[in-house]
């Protein structure tokens, strides 16, 4: 099958596609294939619905890796879901060279201010808890759930995006106040206390005297992620429905991904036909003797199929296909977790 292939020969599978359309549970689903077929996986999420916990079986989620239980023969896996202050503070404990460097971030008004409402700062974070986690080198393989649809291209986006905003003008000018640029008595600092008030930028000035030390190292992780997301090791998987609205944000944002010279790997359109009761892989097709229901059904399978395999055929690159059919019930077993892509088919035929 496919995604065993993709699942044991690469490292870090990135899951991308539309929201409602069973993402979250799929990237739980490839995690727990891939510690059934022996590797040691990892699953992160950054979706803000929450629902990966669910789909594992745990209480909850938070910043910090928690273990899976798993049947007997299957290899470790671990899950842990993207919070952006907790996972903010989280990186700043581990790049800090001292405590009091440390406190003197954790404490900032300015950082605090940062890490709470910087817009598109849940990406980057992400990126650092991604790199974080593969550096570590503890897992086979790492599957990331990303939020939906454009949201997503932010992922990508975010470590060029940081080495921009380091590079700024501005920025390098109060990096520079930090390493003693600036004296109190400058007359850039005696204008912005007069703009800002004195408190206001003391906490500015402090914080960025401690970013100053830390430059280098937050532009050598995001080359490092940019260079990682487009490595051969990494797989990129579409999610979508054979729907008309979602397979119209999926292509935008196959589009996306194709303007930043990135390949998908592997399309997986879920909820896409109503199985035969005893044949999962099998949609419900005409029959010489069949009833209103069947019919019902059978039409509705041929004009959603339809509309994967128009999807599935104008796709950059052509990648494999895998049609997955609609579930009556959430997955929250494990074992059906790593069953879930054996129920479709490998087309929309």
């Amino acid at each position: 099958m496919i995604v065993d292939e993709l699942l044991l020969g690469r490292s870090l599978v990135v899951c991308v596609g539309p929201g409602g359309v069973g993402k979250t549970t799929l990237s739980a689903g490839f995690g727990a294939r891939a510690a059934k077929l022996g590797r040691k996986a990892a699953v992160l999420t950054i979706d803000p619905a929450k629902r990966l916990a669910d789909a594992l079986g745990l209480d909850g989620l938070d910043d910090e890796l928690a273990s899976v239980a798993v049947p007997d023969g299957w290899s470790p896996l671990a899950a842990a879901m993207l919070e952006t202050r907790s996972s903010y503070d989280a990186l700043i404990r581990r790049i800090t060279r001292t405590p009091e460097e440390e406190r003197a971030i954790l404490e900032n008004v300015a950082y605090r201010a940062f890490s709470r409402t910087l817009a598109r700062s849940h990406a980057y974070v992400a990126m650092e808890r991604l790199h974080h986690v593969l550096a570590s080198g503890e897992h086979d393989l790492v599957v990331l759930d990303t939020p939906p649809t454009r949201n997503a291209l932010e992922i990508l986006d975010a470590p060029g995006r940081l080495a921009r905003f380091l590079d700024d003008r501005v920025v390098r000018l109060f990096l520079s106040a930090g390493r003693g640029g600036f004296r109190a008595s400058s007359a850039v600092v005696r204008t912005l206390s007069k703009l800002a008030g004195d408190s206001t930028v003391e906490e500015l000035l402090s914080f960025f005297s401690v970013l100053a030390h830390l430059r280098e190292g937050f532009q050598a992780r995001a080359e490092a992620m940019t260079a990682r997301l487009r490595d051969p090791a990494t797989a990129f998987v579409l999610v979508a429905a054979a729907t008309p609205t979602a397979l119209a944000d999926a292509g935008a944002l196959a589009e996306g991904l194709a303007a930043r010279e990135v390949a998908i790997d592997l399309c997986v359109l879920n909820q896409s036909y109503v199985a035969e009761p005893d044949a999962p892989s099998a949609p419900v097709r005409h029959t010489d003797d069949e009833g209103w229901a069947r019919r019902y059904f059978a039409n509705e399978n041929e004009a959603r199929l339809e509309l994967a395999r128009t999807f599935v055929a104008g796709l950059p690159g052509a990648p494999p296909a895998r049609i997955l059919p609609e579930l009556e019930r959430e997955l929250r077993d494990l074992e059906t977790l790593a069953g879930l892509l054996e129920l479709g088919m490998d087309d929309a035929g």
